[in-house]
């Protein structure tokens, strides 16, 4: 595992209660801003809640957005083309300018509900005056010249329906006589040019928004059909006109790209792009709060902030966990779950501006199985009680209400953590793993974690579990490529393939497989954590066969191991240090020997098993941390103090009566 920041955690005290509300208030949301994929030396515009209406809305420019979201494997991949689209048109900032903006934080969340952003990266494309209420029009391109060419024809579109302003370059189709073409130039436009080609060519539009910001030409956009007065081969275009007072009309034919084009008229009229600013006034754009955040976060470089350690604490009912780091490779951390669960509901599901129907069946069928998941105790309550408002909601739940709902629920009783640091899903980089590997982490307990509970009940369901992970992916995982692929794999075969509780379990394992097969190499894989066939054979010899192949059976045993309820680690989710031999031990020396661990879960709606409950907070249940042995210790030396004080007490009246018994004896005489 990577390194992971040393959080010294707090003592249980008789008012920890009391703190720990305080520590939910400190949720550490640079845990994905400070791995925003863009900063202030990209050419685009960082925009962000703060800034958003002010510089997209009621504005003479039109816009074109990524909304993105910062652990999106397709996101980072995407990056630097968008990087290089920006870079590529950064000279038509004075018809449309080129934005972005992070989803994956905390303070944008509303800004992408209200543009009705449900997966990532997804690019938009706004016209002049846009106004709110305005979500844009999508724009679905992948490569950069087709970026380029699918934004050219949006601006005509909005050209021709009135949504342009004067500032805009004019790239309208015109019909020109090549006769009175010197009669359009003015004291303003002391140039002219005409530029030819075919309907669907996008070279002569590209030039004309590379140089529109030179006001002392006028150019003109002709489609070849549209030219009065002169003839030009097919096989002569694109061309172009040049008009100018001093040496009059020329033409240039068969240029074929946009750099010839707008190199030749620049050179014809002794135009110097370089004086343009776009690229200083794109950067004046940027807001004084961003260039603080940016400094403050190392540009973007991918290190995060520090955070006090205090922070992370959280005070709870647990007692610290009791595992030996049996298999330090694959050891799983309750933590990164509950930061899964986390991000989960308060950002991908309350992202959506609407949840009915489907999507709606969707999240109440995921937390209806969340009871299976190994977190604390007050997070299955929460759980419980959020089950009950979605499944309260038959048609209709608003995602802003069902943020609200999440807040309102916060109590000393019953919470939803706050995102805090990875630890075995962290990163090299903040980027990089972080909740596609924490979700991950909580799709395999929850497979496993319903076997073992309830795998042996007659009515147990084995598609239960998948299907609750596959609607959850389906209609909410913000990764828009991941989404699909993970769909086409269960319609592929889960279905068909899954009949017995555990088949489940190694279902979602070789699909993972699968997942890391196909991203070995890709740009969201992190170097110090490349894809691998997961178990290892350093991590489990006994899983593979001399042929190099798994053996299913042990990688089952293997995988109840790693992600039962007894083997994850409790680390930075409580503050008692005291390491009991409790409940989790014995479970993993149960799964050791294959045998099952059942517990009863009640049907329908998600209740917490009261029992279970009680059992687990009440190990420890004292503030002063004694465990079992530490009782019995003090039993034995409470009766081995009575022994002695009894004993001494004897002797002590025994001498006494001897004595006497001496004193009478010696003065009997008397």
């Amino acid at each position: 595992m990577a390194g992971v920041t040393a959080v010294h955690t707090w003592r249980r005290m008789s008012w920890g209660t009391g703190l720990l509300f305080m520590f939910l208030q400190c949720g550490s949301s640079f845990l994905f801003s400070s791995a925003a994929l863009y900063n202030s030396s990209d050419p685009v515009v960082i925009l962000e809640k703060e800034n958003f209406y002010n510089n997209v809305l009621g504005q003479k420019y039109g816009w074109v957005i990524e909304f993105y979201n910062s652990w999106c494997g397709h996101c980072i991949e995407f990056a630097p083309t968008w990087r290089a689209f920006a870079e590529d048109i950064v000279d038509w900032g004075h018809t449309v300018k080129v934005g972005v903006i992070d989803c994956a934080e905390d303070k944008n969340i509303d800004i992408c509900r209200e543009y009705e952003v449900l997966a990532y990266p997804s690019m938009r494309m706004f016209g002049a005056r846009v106004t709110k209420g305005d979500v844009g029009t999508p724009l679905a391109a992948r490569s950069t010249p087709v970026l380029q060419n699918c934004l050219i024809d949006f601006l005509v579109k909005q050209e021709i329906a009135n949504n342009g302003s004067k500032s805009w370059v004019n790239l309208k189709p015109s019909i020109i006589n090549v006769s009175e073409i010197s009669k359009t130039a003015n004291e303003h436009h002391k140039n002219v040019a005409v530029i030819v080609e075919q309907n669907d060519s996008y070279v002569g539009r590209s030039s004309i928004l590379d140089l529109g910001g030179f006001k002392n030409i006028l150019i003109y956009h002709v489609e070849h059909n549209s030219l009065v007065g002169m003839v030009l081969s097919d096989d002569s275009l694109p061309a172009v006109i040049l008009v100018d007072q001093e040496n009059g009309k020329s033409i240039e034919t068969k240029i074929t790209t946009r750099e010839q084009m707008t190199a030749l008229i620049a050179k014809h009229f002794n135009l110097d792009r370089k004086t343009l600013h776009f690229k200083e006034a794109l950067k004046a754009n940027k807001t004084e709060d961003w260039s603080k955040k940016d400094e403050a976060e190392g540009g973007g470089d991918g290190k995060p902030e520090e955070i006090s350690s205090d922070k992370l604490g959280y005070d709870d009912d647990l007692p610290d966990s009791a595992y030996v780091n049996r298999n330090p490779i694959d050891q799983i951390f309750m933590i990164d779950i509950e930061n899964a669960l986390s991000y989960a509901l308060r950002h991908e599901v309350s992202s959506h501006k609407i949840i009915t129907g489907e999507a709606l069946e969707a999240v109440q069928n995921f937390l209806s199985v969340a009871h299976y998941l190994p977190v604390r105790p007050k997070v299955l309550k929460f759980l419980s009680d959020l089950h009950d408002y979605a499944v309260g909601h038959d048609d209709v739940i608003r995602g802003e209400d069902f943020l609200n709902k999440i807040n309102s629920l916060q109590s000393s009783e019953m919470f939803l953590p706050e995102q805090r640091e990875w630890v075995g899903c962290k990163g090299s980089n903040p980027k990089y793993r972080g909740y596609p590997c924490g979700l991950w982490t909580t799709f395999h307990s929850l497979t496993v974690n319903a076997v073992l509970m309830d795998g042996e009940r007659p009515d147990f369901n084995p598609l239960m579990p998948l299907r609750a992970i596959y609607t959850y992916v389906k209609h909410f995982f913000s990764c828009s490529y991941c989404s699909e692929h993970f769909q086409e794999m269960y319609n592929e075969d889960a279905e068909q393939s899954v009949h017995n509780p555990e088949d489940g379990i190694l279902w979602l394992w070789r699909g993972h497989n699968k997942v890391n097969k196909r991203l070995k190499g890709h740009p969201s894989e992190d170097p110090e954590h490349p894809k691998q066939p997961f178990p290892s054979q350093t991590a489990c010899p006994e899983c593979w066969n001399s042929s190099g192949n798994y053996n299913e059976t042990n990688v089952l045993r293997y995988l109840k191991s790693v992600y039962s309820r007894g083997a994850i680690s409790l680390k930075d989710t409580q503050v008692t240090d005291t390491k009991v031999r409790n409940r989790q031990s014995k479970v993993y020396e149960a799964l050791q020997n294959d045998i099952n661990i059942k517990e009863t879960s009640q049907q329908g709606r998600l209740k917490i098993n009261q029992k279970r409950m009680n059992y687990e907070t009440s190990v420890p249940s004292n503030s002063w941390g004694f465990n079992n042995t530490d009782i019995s210790l003090c039993v034995m030396l409470y009766g081995l103090s009575t022994i002695i004080l009894v004993s001494v007490y004897l002797t002590f009246v025994i001498k006494k009566k001897m004595r006497r018994k001496k004193f009478f004896e010696k003065h009997q005489h008397f």
